[in-house]
């Protein structure tokens, strides 16, 4: 799959790479596989996977050439596959249309997808680093692609190439669509979901119980545009619901008080059930910068 450095280099920019420089990202729980970055395991054994491919060098095991590629091409390429590892990354990503707020972002400012998609970037940059696999889900009201979990760098790129395909669209169903995705994570692993969590709540942390039931760790990262939380419109205006098109017209200034009361209870909430599940709980405003974050919270799991 080729992408063009433009596209690595705006998901995965210079700065982040130096921000992140020798953080770590590990899991809170054992979970399943042979020991292979900095975990250990409570297995004996690993098993393997087809991962992908490189060329031969000398000194390779001939055992692992694949024949059909050189009836092919007339070259040599050596089978590389995935050795299980106790921490397998899976990054959950909301790609519903409410994450396309704001419509016309500001110069220096940038969608919430874009900013979520730029999290997901530094994480499964960190994971593939320390050799860990990590996989990719992304879900509206339903589930929209699925990268399964590897560690190599041509699979990094992958992910960031489907960053860049897939646009926010339709409405958010989260309850349907995690209960799909626990379905597809037939084994425990971190999970890394990164959403406006714009949905009822109940649905959401009843999806969170069932991921802590199988035994996943997760960290959950609630990205919000600063607008959303501060709420700064003190005019009459009309808002529009990026997923159901709806129309309300409203008071900026009579609704503000009440507005930012229900914001922090909606916040409060997710925090609460993720903190009796064990689980990370991290806030993301649009306004801060989204490599300062990512460092702040791995330094934060480290200690």
């Amino acid at each position: 799959m080729k992408i063009d450095q433009s596209t690595i280099d705006r998901f995965l920019e210079p700065k982040m790479l130096r921000s992140l420089g020798r953080l770590s990202l590990m899991s809170r729980r054992v979970v399943e596989g042979a020991q292979v970055g900095s975990h250990r395991s409570p297995f004996k054994g690993f098993s393997t996977e087809f991962a992908d491919h490189r060329q031969y060098v000398k000194g390779d095991d001939l055992r692992h050439l694949d024949w059909k590629v050189f009836s092919r091409t007339e070259r040599y390429y050596i089978k590389q596959y995935e050795e299980n590892t106790n921490l397998r990354g899976h990054i959950i990503l909301d790609c519903s249309a409410s994450m396309n707020f704001p419509k016309k972002p500001g110069p220096g400012k940038m969608t919430k997808y874009e900013y979520a998609c730029r999290l997901a970037a530094g994480l499964a940059y960190v994971l593939i680093r320390q050799q860990d696999p990590v996989g990719l889900v992304m879900f509206n009201e339903q589930v929209v692609t699925q990268l399964p979990a590897m560690r190599s760098m041509t699979h990094l790129r992958r992910i960031l190439r489907t960053f860049d395909d897939i646009a926010p669209s339709s409405q958010t169903d989260s309850g349907k669509a995690l209960t799909a995705v626990a379905g597809l994570l037939k084994r425990r692993g971190l999970l890394i979901i990164i959403s406006d969590l714009l949905d009822e709540p109940q649905r959401i942390t009843d999806s969170l119980a069932m991921f802590r039931h199988r035994g996943h760790d997760a960290i959950v990262i609630q990205v919000l545009d600063h607008d959303e939380l501060n709420f700064p419109f003190r005019k009459r205006m009309t808002f529009r619901d990026m997923e159901t098109r709806e129309n309300i017209s409203l008071d900026g200034a009579e609704v503000a008080a009440d507005y930012t009361h229900a914001i922090n209870e909606f916040i409060a909430g997710f925090k609460k059930s993720c903190f009796e599940h064990n689980f990370d709980y991290m806030l993301a405003d649009t306004a801060t910068p989204y490599d300062a974050l990512l460092a702040a919270m791995l330094a934060r799991r480290q200690r």
